[in-house]
């Protein structure tokens, strides 16, 4: 089908493709793949794991790989293909490569086959396509996960966000605002390791202490978005990521702390999930 295109979301630690309807921006679920990725490996085992994921979903599609829209992090030149991720835990190995050449090459497909998006704006453009957008000219997307990541629509038009370097307290806001956090914080207020936020879910619902780590995560957060957008506030911000699987945790006191603080905002969780980067991206070819 000419309206079909491979969505693909490569994140800190894995990867899903998965076919998309670019005319309706549905998924299909029986082409899904999603593996795991280690971001620290070297070169030629990054862009390999890559790309058997991507022509697996083109197998469980039964048609060969063609157009392929890409879901990628930042610091990145999407429309050259070149990696300038540095300093972030993550793909060190990739930078200042053609990403896109050496996947295309992998492939056995043109580079001019795939098309790539930050995956902050990708998750953006799924939910404004799905819902978000439709009656909101300003939406801002944050992504809460291994990084920060952050996008803005406005009058119909897309912007990369600047969130995760953003500075704030002693650092940037992506210190603040990602999975490390959480780690850090419950080891400096028990002396005792975990491995992510997903134990932390567990804790909270009867140990007050941490309860009271996502409560102060939904403060920052709140202060983070004042900082940044107060000039000119969003009417609406779309909250995803894995961090936002623990929603009821955070968002009431960072809700709460907008409010005191006057500003009017509908903080809501992305409702597409990790769809909403695969929509996206796979939009790049409407």
């Amino acid at each position: 089908m000419r309206s079909t295109v491979i969505g693909v979301d490569i994140g800190g630690t894995h990867i899903t493709s998965c076919v998309v309807d670019i005319a309706t921006a549905a998924v299909m679920e029986d082409t899904r793949i999603r593996g795991d990725i280690d971001p620290l490996q070297n070169r030629e085992q990054v862009i390999r794991s890559w790309a058997d994921n991507i022509a697996a979903c083109a197998g469980r599609s039964g048609n060969l790989v063609q157009r392929i829209g890409i879901a990628m992090p930042g610091p990145f030149d999407y429309e050259q293909g070149i990696s300038f991720i540095s300093g972030l835990h993550k793909y060190e190995c990739l930078y200042g490569v053609n990403v896109k050449e050496l996947l295309a090459a992998a492939l056995q497909i043109p580079a001019a086959n795939i098309r790539m998006m930050n995956d902050a704006t990708a998750f953006l453009a799924g939910e404004t396509k799905s819902w978000a957008g439709r009656d909101c000219k300003h939406v801002v997307g944050i992504t809460l996960g291994t990084g920060l990541g952050s996008a803005m629509y406005l009058d119909g038009c897309f912007e990369d966000g600047d969130l995760w370097n953003f500075p704030f307290r002693d650092s940037r806001a992506e210190e603040y605002l990602s999975s490390r956090w959480f780690t850090a914080a419950y080891r400096q207020r028990t002396g005792h390791n975990i491995k992510g936020v997903k134990e932390l879910v567990v804790k909270a619902m009867e140990d007050t202490m941490v309860a009271d780590i996502f409560k102060d995560f939904g403060y920052t957060l709140a202060e983070v978005l004042i900082k940044r957008f107060s000039k000119k506030f969003p009417r609406r911000i779309v909250v995803g990521g894995n961090i936002s699987k623990a929603w009821n945790l955070f968002q009431p006191h960072a809700s709460a702390q907008l409010q005191e603080n006057g500003f009017v905002c509908e903080l809501l969780p992305a409702r597409l999930g990790e769809d909403a980067a695969l929509v996206g991206a796979a939009c790049l070819w409407e």
